[in-house]
């Protein structure tokens, strides 16, 4: 079996996805979002909706996650809510452990703490 050496350098990309998440709602709580929601159970959900909805405590910022594992697919569900919450004008998000990496997922939650939305 070959395996994808890049994973190896970096153990975050090896995150399963809860893991993901916990890492990404502690980083949101320390920069201020204060109410955050995840569907514990889906089952009765809507399909698709995102995994996290977050809202900042000062600047009310809202926006919508996607978490996805590193080879996590987005289904058309999923791709259906989050092009339906851009089109209204929301933040919505597909984040993996390589944009934890990469510094994205902090920018994009940094954006939402000093910026108020009009």
């Amino acid at each position: 079996m070959k395996y994808n050496q890049k994973l190896f350098k970096n153990p975050v990309l090896l995150w399963s996805e809860s893991e993901f998440q916990s890492h990404v709602q502690s980083l949101a709580k320390s920069l201020g979002y204060t109410q955050q929601y995840h569907t514990h159970d889906s089952r009765r959900s809507n399909p698709g909706f995102p995994d996290l909805v977050l809202i900042h405590g000062r600047t009310k910022m809202l926006m919508f996650a996607e978490l996805k594992a590193q080879a996590g697919r987005v289904s058309p569900a999923q791709e259906s809510w989050l092009n339906d919450l851009r089109l209204g004008g929301q933040v919505a998000e597909v984040w993996r452990p390589s944009d934890w990496v990469s510094g994205r997922i902090l920018q994009v939650l940094r954006g939402g703490a000093t910026v108020a939305r009009a």
